[in-house]
């Protein structure tokens, strides 16, 4: 029987002061030409960085904010499926930019009810159970997540190793943070977090 050599790791945490989790910014495309398409273009401005502060709606000169939009999409339009789960997800996109995480949760589990099949919700609920600090429920909602292929992998990956490492399964942390980096090699915080571990190797044969 042919004998191979093999490598077996142990990881040592250096921790520092705080990891902080990745943002929800993984807005669901909805081009709808609608409302819906207004917010998802809103939210996925805002996910960029850029100031949205509010649309001016056609024959009126007041100003409606980002959520506000969203909340008319899915209050006055009749959406179904796809659209409607979409629209949800991306109002809890912009409640959790603004770290009211409840009712950015609230919008992530009202959309799985109704399309759990878009990634992206169960991503962002996942990263909302991260930042409550609500480490077993993130971890299971971002690997649902992670198998149902997101748009942006590497900032569920990158979630769920801060998760992982604060329920003590280092290893697995590692590796998730390793996933991240090479999913998203110009991202620094992926990379930051890998200089914490120490990685052993210690030798052995195997038949």
């Amino acid at each position: 029987m042919t004998r191979f050599s093999y490598k077996t790791f142990a990881f040592f945490s250096v921790m520092v002061s705080s990891v902080i989790a990745a943002p929800v910014n993984a807005a669901v495309i909805i081009l709808n030409g609608g409302m819906a398409q207004t917010c998802y273009e809103m939210t996925r401005a805002i996910s960029k960085g850029e100031e949205v502060l509010s649309i001016q709606l056609t024959g009126s000169l007041i100003g409606i904010s980002p959520i506000e939009v969203c909340t008319m999409t899915i209050k006055e339009n009749d959406l179904v499926g796809f659209d409607r789960a979409g629209t949800l997800n991306n109002r809890g996109v912009l409640y959790f930019s603004e770290q009211r995480f409840a009712e950015a949760i609230k919008d992530f589990e009202d959309g799985r009810r109704v399309d759990p099949s878009i990634a992206e919700l169960h991503v962002n609920h996942g990263a909302s159970m991260v930042a409550l600090k609500r480490w077993a429920e993130g971890v299971a909602s971002l690997t649902k997540g992670i198998e149902l292929m997101p748009l942006e992998p590497e900032k569920a990956y990158y979630n769920r190793a801060i998760a992982l490492e604060e329920l003590g399964k280092v290893r697995e942390a590692y590796f998730d943070y390793l996933k991240a980096a090479e999913l998203a090699p110009l991202w620094e915080q992926p990379k930051m977090q890998l200089t914490r571990f120490t990685v052993r190797k210690a030798g052995g044969v195997a038949k």
